[in-house]
C-alpha cells in the first residue's frame, strides 16, 4: 500500500486530544504514516482559564499557540484551521463546510478520515455540524478519491468507574474499532496540558492529569466505521478492529 495517511476533522483546538490522543500518537509513530488536523475554528468563545491567562480578544491567537504546541506533542504533522466563528459553525451553510472539507482532502489524499459521532460526544452544536459536513464530504466525493474508510469518534456507554462519562455516548456494541495504547498515556497528558487556558475543562473531563495522574487518561479511543469503499470489506464487531487501515 502507498504511505498512509489519516485525516483528523474536529471543531476546536483540544479535540483532538480530548476524543483521539491515544491514537493519533500510535499512528505518528509509524513511519510510513502522515497525521494531518483540521481545526474549524480557533475556539474563541472558550473560557481563558482561572484565572484567566489571556484576555477574551486575546484567546483566539492563545489557543491556536496551544494547538500548536499539541500537535507537536502527539505527532500531528500537517495543522490547517478552517477559520470559521466558534460556537457558529452550525450557521455555516453545510455546502460551504462539505466545499472546504473536500478541499482539503482532495490535497492531503488521506486513506482514512475521522470526525466526530453525529451527536459530537459533548453534544456541542459545532461538534455536531463539522461531525454532518466531514461524513457528506466523504460520502459525496466522487469516484477515484483515495478515501476509503470513515469512522466517527465517540465514548461507550458504560465506562469504567471513575472515568469520565460525556452527555452523549453510543452502545458498546456499536463500536467497530477500539485502539488501545497505554503506552502514550504520558504524551497525551502533556498535549492536555498544552492546552493551558482551558485547564478547567481538562481537569474535569481527566481528574488528577494536571498533577501528573495518568490513572484517568483515556488510553482506549473507540470509533465506528459508518462508511467504506472496500469490496467485501465487514469488520468483525465482536472483536472489534485494532487497526484504522484495516482491510486496505
Amino acid at each position: 500500500m502507498a504511505p498512509k495517511h489519516i485525516l483528523f476533522v474536529f471543531a476546536h483546538p483540544d479535540d483532538e486530544t480530548f476524543t483521539s490522543g491515544v491514537t493519533i500518537c500510535k499512528y505518528a509513530q509509524q513511519p510510513d504514516t502522515t497525521i494531518s488536523l483540521v481545526c474549524a475554528t480557533r475556539g474563541e468563545a472558550g473560557k481563558a482559564g482561572d484565572p484567566p491567562l489571556c484576555t477574551q480578544a486575546e484567546l483566539p491567537s492563545f489557543r491556536e499557540r496551544e494547538l500548536r504546541e499539541a500537535a507537536t506533542i502527539l505527532g500531528i504533522d500537517n495543522l490547517l484551521f478552517l477559520d470559521y466563528t466558534d460556537k457558529r459553525l452550525s450557521s455555516v451553510p453545510e455546502d460551504e463546510l462539505i466545499s472546504r472539507i473536500q478541499a482539503v482532502i482532495a490535497s492531503c489524499q488521506p486513506q482514512v478520515v475521522v470526525t466526530f459521532a453525529p451527536h459530537g460526544i459533548s453534544g456541542h452544536p459545532d461538534h455536531q455540524a463539522i461531525s454532518a459536513a466531514t461524513t457528506q464530504a466523504v460520502k459525496q466525493l466522487p469516484p477515484g478519491s483515495p478515501v476509503r474508510k470513515l469512522y466517527h469518534v465517540t465514548y461507550a456507554a458504560g465506562a469504567p468507574a471513575g472515568m469520565f462519562v460525556p452527555p452523549c455516548t453510543d452502545p458498546y456494541e456499536a463500536i467497530t474499532t477500539e485502539i488501545r495504547a497505554p503506552e502514550y498515556a504520558l504524551q497525551v497528558a502533556r498535549a492536555l496540558a498544552a492546552h493551558r487556558t482551558q485547564h478547567m475543562s481538562v481537569e474535569r473531563v481527566f481528574p488528577g492529569v494536571l498533577a501528573g495522574r495518568l490513572d484517568n487518561v483515556r488510553t482506549v479511543n473507540q470509533f465506528m466505521l459508518v462508511w467504506h469503499n472496500l469490496k467485501g470489506y465487514v469488520p468483525d464487531r465482536e472483536g472489534k478492529e485494532s487497526d484504522l487501515f484495516a482491510g486496505l
